[in-house]
């Protein structure tokens, strides 16, 4: 009898410790999918197609911590934040050689769709007006996520 006692009450001391650890892991899933993130572009070597990965972020994301993440990421290139209207962040890269010249062609697309991915997760943001001098691979004007979503 006390064998059978024994055993029970180690099954349910075992059960119970099986559920608070699994719902401990579901709070923890949760509070790791609210946790701020970055995106990061890259072509997916098997489709060619532009895709998306999410790097965890130590910053609530703004306009200036996403110029800084960039800026940090990319330092050929130095995005500054002009102003925010209604739904548009408007971005200015004084010097854009690199970004339109030395970059080739896929470069300028990785770097353009990574700002407004990042720039779009803010609430109430939708697009991205770049201002920089045209090159052969990269044109200013106003971007959203559908503009990338041929590439």
């Amino acid at each position: 009898m006390k064998k059978i006692f024994f055993l029970i009450t180690t099954a349910v001391f075992l059960f119970s410790c099986g559920n608070n650890d699994a719902e401990s892991t579901d709070k923890n899933i949760d509070s790791l999918a609210a946790a701020p993130f970055y995106w990061q572009a890259y072509l997916n070597d098997s489709t060619g197609k532009l895709e998306y990965r999410k790097l965890p972020s130590n910053d609530s994301i703004s306009a200036n911590s996403v110029i800084n993440f960039t800026n940090t990421v990319n330092s050929n290139i130095k995005m500054e934040l002009v102003k925010q209207s209604n739904d548009t962040i408007f971005i200015r890269i004084p010097d854009a050689i690199y970004l339109t010249q030395q970059m080739g062609s896929t470069g300028p697309t990785l770097y353009l769709s990574e700002v407004v991915y990042n720039m779009t997760q803010i609430p109430g943001i939708n697009e991205v007006n770049f201002d920089f001098v045209q090159g052969d691979h990269a044109s200013p004007g106003t971007y959203n996520r559908n503009s990338f979503d041929n590439n």
